[in-house]
């Protein structure tokens, strides 16, 4: 990664600036004040965020009201020059990252940044004098820890890590500790004694109150069945509601009788043989009218060729009229149900890239989120009942200070009288020397031992319970404020819970109430089960009516060699039959002409198929009747009703399966819809209820909760048994952090001792660069960390303070040339040479133009030393106070 420029809109005193860098070693110089802390802070704000503010913390946020941030631009392999965007006041801060015209966001440049992060970048790639004071004030062993770290990562988190550990134990238990959780849990246990001889007296009025507890719990358990029960019924009607179309129809279709299907196929076969004999006779008749009278042509030697096949396919053409009714009555339903769809399509704006929600998650968010507000506003009610309580015990403390305002130190008074007494007593001593004045001073002394023994005997007594009563009262109003400051907690903790499933659901409810979210989504999803209702039946109808294009296809295909005959082109099957059919009939009397059969041989013909045809019909007289037809001619449209009619109850049986264990009996829309009302009335009362019913046991409980603050005469047993159950578990919790902390300390130990050989090698060779030779090598042994001369080894603490920076800063440089070969980030160094001499200064100017060959390497100085050892080796020199756009003139080191 590179950084080739930044353009400051407004950070600290930066406003409305620009800053170009080299790809090599470069030095920005300028003055105290100027602000090359501020650019550093810039260009670490753009990679990783704006800093919080913090107390400890420089805020640079601008003052003249200017937007809070800027650009900087970058290289990043392969995708070349990007820009990172970032303004505190715009998305909380998050940046836009563009890459190549594109616009992404922080998360595509902490992916193909990897492995830098803010850490890595403060412990590794950037130096500042802070950082190398903090090592300098580490003592031995702590300085030992922090290189080990250093070898491994370039960071301290696996040694903070430890330093948590040993923390969250110190939090834990001390053993000189007072309100530690294990030194109270000790403590606790000392008291339990007196804790039940006090709650003797308590136990009648705690059985009454847990009877009444009782009491309202079962009547709450009645509403809660009761609730379930209406919630069931209300399921169920709903259920009514969204079937109610396919019930109407049910009721529209019900059966009907029908014949027997052996008499049907009775009755078809007989039709079958009449209509094959009656054709037969229309042939005869026309060949007997037309005998003389035929004309030859094309047509009829075409006819002849294909009588066979035409009489096949008019024979069939009862078949094709049924499978032509079933398509129109599929492409009929297919077109309803289209219709429906797109008003709910319309209606919902479902789009394919918005199909209908699953419902499921979101009433289950939903209910959580009443969950949430019912426990917020059980711990008001807590807060509430516990300032009302303390009001009395406040007032209490202020009136017992009040009178008596010295309250905690009565050892003072005791010693005021009898300084006193003692007095009263020197003067009747010296009254017995004094000559005239005796009797004078006598008196006096015998008045002041007298009321010093008066006051004595009076007033250490009424202090004395005043403060026992003082202390009480305090306890209580300390254990008071403990518990209100976990419910405030606790309250906090509610209330974002309440804001981010608020948030989750606004996606789906939009600007509408929240009181209207239940009603909601029960429309949504009554359209949802419609909506799907109707695609399955637009699927069905589909499907019907591709199962008759491919049963009417074979059909269509028959018809093919007479289109060239025949005017059949963009006629539909019907009308192929109906030209087809007039074709034949006109043939047939072409045939008839052409006959050589006299006239008496078809004279005889048509006399026995009349006479075949009035038997066959009167054999099938009573069959007919029994049906009620007359006539032949009425048996095509009673098969026509009989299909119908086996549709009709086959479509009336598959809704009584369906909807008889929806609808057990017979319903009306309207009662319906009213008990729908009914049942949610009935829902909201006795949520009610339960609300109700619910305060006054947890008022109730409060109570009990408040009287049995320190455990009833059986619960103080069990309490002793619990409470030697948490002193184990917490002796436990804080064994396993011990442990933990060793382990990790071993752990960071091993890790380093992996790169340790390779990193003192190379930091080895810096160090020696950097002292000029005067160190020429960096050793650990032993667990301590030494450097050595020739011609003698030294520990860290005899080094001077420039060396132990220059020591430090061979070992970043030894990290760095590790992985020089995959430079992820470009060293900046913030004033990291205060203590350097002159000749150790130009060493490091040496040493960063060798890693300005791999790195990026950005320096921020104000030493005019550093500019002249930069223009010696002919590196690029920047004046800050020009914008980062002017080399340095080299007469300004002059």
């Amino acid at each position: 990664m590179i950084i080739l420029k930044a353009e400051i809109t407004g950070f600290g005193k930066y406003h409305g600036q620009q800053f170009h860098f080299d790809r090599g070693n470069q030095l920005l110089f300028g003055q105290n004040e100027i602000g090359k802390s501020t650019l550093y802070q810039f260009i670490a704000a753009m990679l990783f965020g704006f800093p919080k503010k913090t107390a400890k913390k420089k805020d640079y946020t601008p003052r003249n009201g200017a937007a809070y941030g800027g650009k900087l631009w970058l290289e990043i392999e392969p995708y070349g020059e990007i820009v990172i965007e970032r303004y505190r006041q715009i998305d909380r801060g998050r940046g836009k990252v563009y890459v190549n015209g594109q616009i992404t966001d922080e998360a595509w440049l902490e992916q193909h940044v990897q492995p830098l992060n803010r850490t890595l970048f403060f412990d590794v790639f950037t130096f500042q004098q802070e950082q190398l004071n903090q090592i300098d004030k580490l003592g031995e062993e702590e300085l030992h820890q922090s290189l080990i770290s250093l070898g491994i990562t370039g960071s301290q988190n696996m040694l903070q890590q430890v330093a948590r550990l040993g923390t969250s134990n110190q939090q834990l238990y001390k053993p000189r500790g007072q309100k530690l959780p294990l030194n109270q849990a000790l403590k606790q246990l000392g008291k339990l004694q007196q804790q039940i001889a006090d709650k003797e007296s308590e136990e009648a009025h705690l059985q009454h109150q847990y009877q009444q507890i009782a009491f309202i719990q079962s009547d709450i358990d009645s509403l809660q069945a009761r609730s379930q029960s209406l919630n069931d019924a209300y399921q169920e009607n709903q259920q009514r509601i969204s079937h109610w179309a396919l019930y109407e129809e049910w009721q529209r279709i019900a059966a009907v009788p029908v014949a027997d299907p052996e008499q049907a196929q009775a009755i078809k076969s007989f039709y079958q043989t009449y209509q094959q004999i009656t054709e037969e006779l229309r042939k005869k008749e026309a060949e007997l009218d037309q005998l003389e009278q035929g004309q030859g042509s094309d047509k009829y030697f075409f006819y002849l060729d294909h009588e066979q096949p035409i009489d096949h396919l008019l024979q069939q053409q009862v078949e094709i009229a049924r499978l032509a009714d079933r398509q129109a009555a599929a492409d009929a339903k297919r077109s309803h149900a289209i219709q429906q769809l797109n008003q709910l399509v319309t209606k919902r704006q479902w789009r394919s890239e918005s199909p209908p929600f699953l419902t499921a998650p979101i009433r289950e968010a939903l209910q959580s989120l009443d969950q949430l507000k019912a426990r917020a506003g059980e711990i008001e009610r807590r807060q509430q009942w516990l300032a009302e309580k303390a009001s009395p015990l406040e007032a209490t403390v202020s009136r017992l200070e009040h009178q008596q305002p010295a309250l905690g130190g009565t050892q003072k008074k005791h010693t005021g009288l009898r300084l006193l007494m003692a007095i009263g007593l020197i003067l009747v001593v010296l009254g017995f020397f004094t000559g005239p004045w005796q009797w004078v001073i006598s008196g006096a002394g015998a008045i002041l031992l007298i009321s010093g023994l008066v006051l004595s005997q009076k007033r250490p007594k009424n202090q004395q319970q005043n403060k026992q009563e003082w202390q009480a009262a305090l306890l209580q109003l300390d254990l008071i404020e403990e518990e209100q400051a976990e419910l405030r907690q606790e309250a906090q903790q509610q209330q974002q819970s309440i804001q981010r499933k608020t948030q989750g659901l606004l996606p789906f409810f939009g600007q509408l109430p929240h009181e209207e979210w239940s009603d909601y989504l029960d429309a949504y999803e009554a359209d949802v089960a419609a909506y799907q209702h109707y695609l399955e039946e637009e699927a069905e109808a589909s499907q019907v009516r591709q199962t008759v294009s491919e049963a009417l296809a074979p059909f269509d295909v028959l018809f093919q060699p007479y289109t060239d005959w025949l005017p059949l082109q963009n006629k539909s099957i019907t009308d192929k039959l109906t030209v087809l059919t007039a074709f034949a009939k006109d043939m047939q009397a072409i045939k008839l002409t052409r006959l050589q059969q006299p006239s008496t041989l078809l004279a005889q013909q048509l006399t026995r198929l009349r006479k075949e045809r009035e038997d066959i019909v009167a054999d099938a007289k009573e069959l007919l009747q029994q049906q009620g037809l007359e006539q032949p001619a009425e048996i095509s449209l009673w098969l026509k009703q009989w299909e119908s009619a086996q549709r009709t109850n086959r479509r009336a049986a598959e809704l009584q399966a369906m909807l008889t264990p929806i609808f057990p009996e017979a319903v009306d829309e309207a009662a319906l819809i009213q008990e729908k009302e009914r049942l949610k009335t009935s829902q909201v009362r006795v949520q009610e209820d339960i609300r109700a019913l619910t305060e006054d046991r947890q008022k109730l409980e409060l109570e009990v909760a408040a009287s049995q603050r320190n455990g009833t005469l059986n619960q103080l047993y069990q309490e002793e048994s619990e409470l030697r159950s948490a002193i184990q578990e917490l002796a436990v919790t804080w064994g396993s952090r011990q442990l933990a902390a060793a382990i990790l300390r071993d752990i960071t130990t091993e890790l380093s001792e992996q790169q340790l050989p390779q990193l003192l090698t190379a930091a080895s060779t810096y160090f020696a660069q950097l002292t000029n030779g005067q160190y020429q090598q960096i050793l650990f042994e032993e667990g301590l960390l030494t450097v050595a001369s020739q011609s003698d080894t030294y520990s860290i603490i005899d080094l001077s303070t420039g060396t132990k920076d220059q020591l430090i800063m061979a070992i970043r440089f030894g990290y760095l040339s590790l992985q020089k070969n995959q430079p992820i980030s470009p060293i900046i160094i913030d004033d990291g040479w205060l203590h350097y001499d002159s000749a150790r200064k130009e060493s490091l100017v040496r040493l960063l133009t060798e890693f300005g060959q791999r790195y990026q390497v950005i320096c921020l100085s104000s030493d005019q030393e550093m500019v002249s050892y930069y223009q010696k080796y002919q590196q690029s020199v920047y004046d800050l106070s020009k914008g980062c756009e002017y080399l340095v003139d080299r007469q300004i080191t002059q």
